[in-house]
Protein backbone atom coordinates (compact mmCIF):
# COMPACT_ATOMS: atom_id res chain seq x y z
CA UNK A 1 0.00 0.00 0.00
CA UNK A 2 1.02 3.43 -1.09
CA UNK A 3 1.87 5.45 2.08
CA UNK A 4 -0.13 8.64 1.20
CA UNK A 5 -3.37 5.88 0.33
CA UNK A 6 -2.66 4.68 3.91
CA UNK A 7 -3.66 8.27 5.24
CA UNK A 8 -7.73 6.66 4.20
CA UNK A 9 -6.95 3.87 6.87
CA UNK A 10 -6.86 6.75 9.85
CA UNK A 11 -10.21 8.52 10.05
CA UNK A 12 -8.90 10.92 12.83
CA UNK A 13 -6.82 13.17 9.90
CA UNK A 14 -10.26 14.15 8.67
CA UNK A 15 -10.37 16.20 11.65
CA UNK A 16 -7.19 16.41 13.11
CA UNK A 17 -3.50 17.05 12.22
CA UNK A 18 -2.23 14.26 14.43
CA UNK A 19 1.59 14.45 15.92
CA UNK A 20 1.55 12.81 18.53
CA UNK A 21 2.71 9.37 17.57
CA UNK A 22 5.62 9.45 20.34
CA UNK A 23 2.69 9.16 23.02
CA UNK A 24 -0.72 7.17 22.11
CA UNK A 25 -1.26 6.70 17.97
CA UNK A 26 -4.92 6.50 16.66
CA UNK A 27 -6.51 3.37 15.48
CA UNK A 28 -6.61 2.67 12.19
CA UNK A 29 -9.63 1.36 10.23
CA UNK A 30 -7.54 -2.06 9.88
CA UNK A 31 -7.73 -2.35 13.73
CA UNK A 32 -11.50 -1.23 13.91
CA UNK A 33 -11.85 -3.76 11.55
CA UNK A 34 -9.98 -6.60 13.48
CA UNK A 35 -11.89 -5.70 16.34
CA UNK A 36 -15.47 -5.65 15.26
CA UNK A 37 -14.48 -9.56 13.55
CA UNK A 38 -13.19 -10.28 16.69
CA UNK A 39 -15.95 -9.42 18.46
CA UNK A 40 -19.21 -10.91 16.83
CA UNK A 41 -17.04 -14.30 16.44
CA UNK A 42 -16.90 -14.30 20.51
CA UNK A 43 -20.23 -13.04 20.86
CA UNK A 44 -22.11 -15.87 18.23
CA UNK A 45 -20.04 -18.81 18.39
CA UNK A 46 -18.49 -21.15 21.38
CA UNK A 47 -14.99 -20.14 22.18
CA UNK A 48 -12.53 -22.57 20.13
CA UNK A 49 -9.81 -23.55 21.86
CA UNK A 50 -6.49 -22.79 20.83
CA UNK A 51 -7.30 -19.56 19.28
CA UNK A 52 -5.23 -17.74 21.57
CA UNK A 53 -2.28 -19.27 21.19
CA UNK A 54 -2.85 -19.21 17.71
CA UNK A 55 -2.71 -15.28 17.53
CA UNK A 56 -0.48 -15.58 20.22
CA UNK A 57 1.86 -17.25 17.54
CA UNK A 58 0.91 -14.95 14.86
CA UNK A 59 1.76 -12.10 16.29
CA UNK A 60 4.68 -13.18 17.31
CA UNK A 61 6.16 -14.00 13.98
CA UNK A 62 4.74 -11.06 12.83
CA UNK A 63 7.05 -8.49 15.15
CA UNK A 64 9.42 -10.58 14.16
CA UNK A 65 9.16 -9.49 10.55
CA UNK A 66 9.47 -5.89 11.52
CA UNK A 67 12.55 -5.91 13.35
CA UNK A 68 14.62 -8.98 11.96
CA UNK A 69 13.72 -11.25 14.72
CA UNK A 70 13.14 -14.64 15.31
CA UNK A 71 9.86 -15.48 16.49
CA UNK A 72 11.41 -17.47 19.40
CA UNK A 73 13.02 -14.73 20.74
CA UNK A 74 9.77 -12.59 21.07
CA UNK A 75 7.32 -12.84 23.83
CA UNK A 76 3.99 -10.77 24.44
CA UNK A 77 3.98 -8.34 27.24
CA UNK A 78 1.42 -5.57 29.03
CA UNK A 79 4.10 -2.43 27.27
CA UNK A 80 7.33 -1.17 28.02
CA UNK A 81 7.83 -1.30 31.64
CA UNK A 82 6.07 -4.58 31.78
CA UNK A 83 9.34 -5.90 29.66
CA UNK A 84 11.57 -4.08 31.25
CA UNK A 85 10.75 -5.44 34.43
CA UNK A 86 11.12 -9.08 33.54
CA UNK A 87 15.09 -8.11 33.50
CA UNK A 88 15.60 -6.32 36.00
CA UNK A 89 13.73 -9.10 38.44
CA UNK A 90 15.03 -12.18 36.23
CA UNK A 91 18.67 -11.09 36.37
CA UNK A 92 20.48 -13.00 39.45
CA UNK A 93 22.08 -10.01 40.96
CA UNK A 94 24.61 -9.40 43.91
CA UNK A 95 24.65 -6.40 46.23
CA UNK A 96 27.37 -3.71 45.02
CA UNK A 97 26.24 -4.74 40.86
CA UNK A 98 24.97 -1.26 39.03
CA UNK A 99 23.29 -0.89 36.53
CA UNK A 100 24.27 2.21 34.03
CA UNK A 101 21.53 4.23 32.03
CA UNK A 102 20.92 7.76 31.62
CA UNK A 103 19.61 10.89 33.00
CA UNK A 104 16.04 11.97 30.93
CA UNK A 105 15.23 8.28 30.14
CA UNK A 106 11.51 7.97 30.37
CA UNK A 107 10.42 6.54 33.92
CA UNK A 108 9.51 3.55 32.10
CA UNK A 109 13.31 2.91 32.42
CA UNK A 110 14.36 4.11 35.42
CA UNK A 111 11.71 2.41 38.19
CA UNK A 112 12.46 -1.20 37.37
CA UNK A 113 16.31 -0.17 37.83
CA UNK A 114 15.82 1.81 41.02
CA UNK A 115 13.33 -0.89 42.46
CA UNK A 116 16.83 -3.17 42.69
CA UNK A 117 17.97 -0.76 45.37
CA UNK A 118 16.63 -2.84 48.24
CA UNK A 119 18.98 -5.88 46.36
CA UNK A 120 22.28 -3.34 46.75
CA UNK A 121 22.18 -2.53 43.14
CA UNK A 122 23.35 1.03 42.45
CA UNK A 123 21.73 2.78 39.28
CA UNK A 124 24.26 5.02 37.43
CA UNK A 125 22.91 7.70 34.96
CA UNK A 126 25.26 9.24 32.36
CA UNK A 127 24.59 12.90 31.82
CA UNK A 128 23.54 14.01 27.97
CA UNK A 129 26.12 16.20 26.40
CA UNK A 130 24.57 19.28 24.73
CA UNK A 131 21.38 16.20 24.42
CA UNK A 132 23.25 13.69 23.27
CA UNK A 133 23.53 10.54 25.33
CA UNK A 134 27.17 9.84 24.11
CA UNK A 135 28.97 6.52 24.14
CA UNK A 136 31.84 8.03 25.88
CA UNK A 137 29.52 9.46 28.48
CA UNK A 138 28.14 6.39 28.89
CA UNK A 139 30.82 3.56 28.97
CA UNK A 140 33.08 6.27 31.35
CA UNK A 141 30.46 4.67 33.69
CA UNK A 142 30.71 0.41 33.31
CA UNK A 143 33.37 -0.73 35.38
CA UNK A 144 33.70 -4.89 36.68
CA UNK A 145 30.15 -4.71 38.75
CA UNK A 146 28.39 -3.09 36.46
CA UNK A 147 25.72 -6.33 34.55
CA UNK A 148 23.05 -3.98 32.68
CA UNK A 149 23.35 -0.77 30.56
CA UNK A 150 19.75 0.39 29.66
CA UNK A 151 19.55 3.06 27.25
CA UNK A 152 16.42 4.11 24.88
CA UNK A 153 16.76 3.75 21.50
CA UNK A 154 15.44 7.15 20.89
CA UNK A 155 14.85 9.89 24.14
CA UNK A 156 11.48 10.76 24.45
CA UNK A 157 11.67 14.25 25.12
CA UNK A 158 14.17 15.20 22.47
CA UNK A 159 14.58 13.15 19.58
CA UNK A 160 17.74 11.81 19.95
CA UNK A 161 18.92 8.34 18.57
CA UNK A 162 21.25 6.61 20.78
CA UNK A 163 24.54 5.19 18.55
CA UNK A 164 23.35 1.53 19.94
CA UNK A 165 25.66 -0.15 17.97
CA UNK A 166 28.61 1.39 19.01
CA UNK A 167 27.75 0.86 22.44
CA UNK A 168 26.60 -2.27 22.14
CA UNK A 169 29.56 -3.33 20.37
CA UNK A 170 31.50 -2.19 23.51
CA UNK A 171 29.52 -3.83 25.66
CA UNK A 172 29.31 -7.40 24.00
CA UNK A 173 33.35 -6.99 24.60
CA UNK A 174 33.06 -6.83 28.57
CA UNK A 175 30.16 -9.33 28.15
CA UNK A 176 27.61 -6.43 29.79
CA UNK A 177 23.89 -6.81 28.63
CA UNK A 178 22.32 -4.38 26.55
CA UNK A 179 19.05 -3.27 27.34
CA UNK A 180 16.88 -1.01 25.06
CA UNK A 181 13.81 0.91 25.43
CA UNK A 182 12.18 0.72 22.08
CA UNK A 183 9.32 2.28 22.09
CA UNK A 184 10.32 5.57 20.33
CA UNK A 185 11.96 3.68 17.60
CA UNK A 186 10.21 0.41 16.70
CA UNK A 187 7.55 0.84 13.92
CA UNK A 188 9.18 4.00 12.87
CA UNK A 189 12.59 3.32 12.35
CA UNK A 190 14.15 0.31 9.90
CA UNK A 191 15.63 -1.97 12.25
CA UNK A 192 17.51 -5.33 12.14
CA UNK A 193 17.79 -7.22 15.69
CA UNK A 194 19.65 -9.81 13.87
CA UNK A 195 22.78 -7.71 13.08
CA UNK A 196 22.25 -5.29 16.17
CA UNK A 197 24.30 -5.71 19.25
CA UNK A 198 21.53 -5.68 21.49
CA UNK A 199 20.98 -8.07 24.24
CA UNK A 200 17.37 -7.69 25.01
CA UNK A 201 14.66 -4.68 23.80
CA UNK A 202 10.95 -3.59 25.02
CA UNK A 203 8.40 -1.60 23.44
CA UNK A 204 4.83 -0.62 24.37
CA UNK A 205 2.66 -1.31 21.07
CA UNK A 206 0.87 1.76 21.62
CA UNK A 207 2.97 4.49 20.07
CA UNK A 208 4.73 4.23 16.57
CA UNK A 209 3.74 0.52 16.36
CA UNK A 210 -0.07 1.79 15.96
CA UNK A 211 -1.12 -0.42 18.76
CA UNK A 212 -3.79 -0.42 21.85
CA UNK A 213 -2.28 0.23 24.63
CA UNK A 214 -1.92 -2.26 27.54
CA UNK A 215 0.61 -4.32 25.17
CA UNK A 216 4.02 -4.84 23.62
CA UNK A 217 6.58 -7.08 23.56
CA UNK A 218 10.02 -8.18 24.60
CA UNK A 219 12.82 -9.39 22.86
CA UNK A 220 15.39 -11.40 23.97
CA UNK A 221 18.59 -12.82 22.88
CA UNK A 222 18.79 -17.25 22.84
CA UNK A 223 22.59 -16.69 25.39
CA UNK A 224 20.48 -14.28 27.46
CA UNK A 225 17.21 -15.96 27.85
CA UNK A 226 18.72 -19.10 29.96
CA UNK A 227 19.93 -16.39 32.78
CA UNK A 228 16.76 -15.14 33.16
CA UNK A 229 14.40 -16.29 35.96
CA UNK A 230 10.85 -15.76 35.07
CA UNK A 231 9.51 -13.30 37.11
CA UNK A 232 5.97 -14.75 37.01
CA UNK A 233 4.99 -18.28 36.10
CA UNK A 234 1.87 -19.98 34.84
CA UNK A 235 0.80 -22.18 32.32
CA UNK A 236 1.88 -20.15 29.82
CA UNK A 237 5.43 -20.09 30.95
CA UNK A 238 5.92 -23.95 30.59
CA UNK A 239 6.91 -26.47 27.52
CA UNK A 240 3.43 -28.42 27.93
CA UNK A 241 1.01 -25.50 28.42
CA UNK A 242 -2.14 -27.19 28.02
CA UNK A 243 -1.16 -30.53 30.04
CA UNK A 244 -3.95 -29.74 33.22
CA UNK A 245 -3.21 -32.93 35.22
CA UNK A 246 0.67 -34.05 34.77
CA UNK A 247 2.31 -30.84 36.57
CA UNK A 248 5.97 -30.86 34.50
CA UNK A 249 7.30 -28.10 35.25
CA UNK A 250 9.99 -27.52 32.69
CA UNK A 251 10.18 -24.03 31.61
CA UNK A 252 9.44 -22.94 27.81
CA UNK A 253 12.68 -22.55 26.00
CA UNK A 254 11.40 -19.55 23.88
CA UNK A 255 10.84 -16.34 24.91
CA UNK A 256 7.38 -17.65 25.04
CA UNK A 257 8.38 -18.45 29.00
CA UNK A 258 7.49 -14.76 30.12
CA UNK A 259 3.81 -15.16 29.20
CA UNK A 260 2.79 -16.50 32.18
CA UNK A 261 -1.07 -16.17 31.30
CA UNK A 262 -3.21 -15.38 28.19
CA UNK A 263 -2.81 -12.33 26.20
CA UNK A 264 -5.89 -10.13 25.26
CA UNK A 265 -7.58 -11.34 22.01
CA UNK A 266 -8.55 -8.09 21.42
CA UNK A 267 -5.44 -6.27 22.13
CA UNK A 268 -3.81 -8.21 20.04
CA UNK A 269 -5.95 -8.40 17.15
CA UNK A 270 -5.80 -4.39 16.75
CA UNK A 271 -1.60 -4.68 17.72
CA UNK A 272 -1.45 -7.16 14.73
CA UNK A 273 -3.57 -4.76 12.26
CA UNK A 274 -1.17 -2.34 13.19
CA UNK A 275 1.86 -4.11 12.53
CA UNK A 276 0.96 -5.71 9.68
CA UNK A 277 0.29 -1.96 7.79
CA UNK A 278 3.29 -0.56 9.04
CA UNK A 279 5.17 -3.91 7.15
CA UNK A 280 2.71 -3.72 4.46
CA UNK A 281 3.67 0.25 3.47
CA UNK A 282 7.23 -1.19 3.97
CA UNK A 283 10.02 -0.29 7.55
CA UNK A 284 11.89 1.69 4.22
CA UNK A 285 9.67 3.76 3.49
CA UNK A 286 7.96 4.48 6.97
CA UNK A 287 11.60 5.36 8.26
CA UNK A 288 12.30 7.54 4.95
CA UNK A 289 8.79 9.47 5.41
CA UNK A 290 8.94 9.74 9.20
CA UNK A 291 12.90 11.53 8.95
CA UNK A 292 11.77 13.89 6.06
CA UNK A 293 8.66 14.99 7.98
CA UNK A 294 10.35 15.40 11.01
CA UNK A 295 13.34 17.56 9.39
CA UNK A 296 10.76 19.33 7.34
CA UNK A 297 8.82 20.51 10.85
CA UNK A 298 12.33 20.98 12.66
CA UNK A 299 13.53 23.28 9.86
CA UNK A 300 10.52 25.31 9.69
CA UNK A 301 10.72 25.56 13.39
CA UNK A 302 14.38 26.98 13.68
CA UNK A 303 13.49 29.40 10.85
CA UNK A 304 10.57 30.94 12.57
CA UNK A 305 12.62 31.47 15.63
CA UNK A 306 11.59 28.78 17.89
CA UNK A 307 14.17 26.83 20.26
CA UNK A 308 14.84 23.45 19.20
CA UNK A 309 15.39 21.19 22.00
CA UNK A 310 19.25 20.28 21.65
CA UNK A 311 21.01 18.64 20.08
CA UNK A 312 20.34 20.77 16.94
CA UNK A 313 20.98 20.74 14.69
CA UNK A 314 21.18 16.92 14.32
CA UNK A 315 22.72 14.60 12.16
CA UNK A 316 20.91 11.79 9.95
CA UNK A 317 21.85 9.33 12.23
CA UNK A 318 20.89 11.10 15.29
CA UNK A 319 17.65 11.72 13.86
CA UNK A 320 14.18 9.86 14.61
CA UNK A 321 9.89 11.24 14.20
CA UNK A 322 10.15 13.59 17.54
CA UNK A 323 10.72 17.20 17.35
CA UNK A 324 10.72 18.91 20.06
CA UNK A 325 10.68 22.82 20.58
CA UNK A 326 10.12 25.93 22.77
CA UNK A 327 8.63 28.95 21.62
CA UNK A 328 10.75 31.93 24.04
CA UNK A 329 8.55 34.11 25.99
CA UNK A 330 5.69 31.59 25.73
CA UNK A 331 5.32 28.75 28.15
CA UNK A 332 4.87 24.93 26.47
CA UNK A 333 1.25 24.90 27.58
CA UNK A 334 -0.05 28.33 25.62
CA UNK A 335 2.21 27.24 22.52
CA UNK A 336 0.31 23.60 22.79
CA UNK A 337 -3.54 25.54 23.28
CA UNK A 338 -2.89 27.64 20.08
CA UNK A 339 -2.13 24.36 18.03
CA UNK A 340 -5.05 22.48 19.91
CA UNK A 341 -6.87 25.02 18.66
CA UNK A 342 -6.06 24.66 14.98
CA UNK A 343 -6.76 20.71 15.38
CA UNK A 344 -3.32 19.77 15.38
CA UNK A 345 -2.38 17.10 18.65
CA UNK A 346 0.83 17.38 19.93
CA UNK A 347 2.42 17.20 23.52
CA UNK A 348 3.82 19.35 25.98
CA UNK A 349 6.08 17.88 28.16
CA UNK A 350 8.02 20.29 31.47
CA UNK A 351 8.60 23.73 29.08
CA UNK A 352 8.59 22.30 26.01
CA UNK A 353 5.89 20.67 23.20
CA UNK A 354 6.86 17.77 21.29
CA UNK A 355 5.61 16.62 17.91
CA UNK A 356 5.99 13.57 16.04
CA UNK A 357 4.69 13.07 12.81
CA UNK A 358 4.58 9.54 11.21
CA UNK A 359 4.31 8.26 7.62
CA UNK A 360 1.46 9.08 6.76
CA UNK A 361 1.03 12.79 7.81
CA UNK A 362 1.67 14.77 4.71
CA UNK A 363 4.48 17.76 3.74
CA UNK A 364 1.04 20.01 3.75
CA UNK A 365 0.36 19.07 6.92
CA UNK A 366 4.01 20.00 8.86
CA UNK A 367 3.33 23.59 6.81
CA UNK A 368 -0.15 23.68 8.17
CA UNK A 369 1.47 23.39 12.11
CA UNK A 370 4.31 25.69 10.88
CA UNK A 371 2.05 28.49 9.84
CA UNK A 372 -0.40 28.04 13.03
CA UNK A 373 3.30 28.60 14.78
CA UNK A 374 3.76 32.18 13.71
CA UNK A 375 6.22 33.61 16.07
CA UNK A 376 4.28 35.52 18.32
CA UNK A 377 5.91 38.66 17.42
CA UNK A 378 5.01 38.07 14.00
CA UNK A 379 1.38 37.44 14.97
CA UNK A 380 1.23 40.96 17.05
CA UNK A 381 2.74 42.75 13.74
CA UNK A 382 -0.44 41.11 11.61
CA UNK A 383 -2.88 41.59 13.80
CA UNK A 384 -1.67 45.63 14.10
CA UNK A 385 -1.84 45.76 10.30
CA UNK A 386 -5.11 44.27 10.00
CA UNK A 387 -6.68 46.82 12.42
CA UNK A 388 -5.07 49.75 10.82
CA UNK A 389 -6.57 48.86 7.55
CA UNK A 390 -10.24 48.27 9.26
CA UNK A 391 -10.56 44.81 8.70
Amino acid sequence: MDAIAARDLFPLTRRYIFMNHAGVSPMSERGRAALASLIEEQSTKPHLYGTNEEMTDHLRSTIGRLIGAGPDTIGITRGTTHGISLLAQGLDWSEGDNVVGALGEHPANVYPWMALRDRGVELRQAEPVAGRITPEAVLSLVDDRTRVVALSHVQFWNGYRVDIERIGSELDKRAVVFAVDGIQSVGALQLDLSKLPVDYLSAGACAWQLGPQGIGFCYCRPELLSRLRPVLVGCGSVQNPTEYFRYDFELCETARRFEESSASLLDMASYLAGIELLIEIGPEVVQKRVLMLSQRLAEGLAKRGYELVEPWPREAHESSGIVSFRRPGASAREVLRELNAAGVVGRAHSDFVRLAPHFYNTQAEVDRVLDVLVPHEMAMAHSAGARSLGR
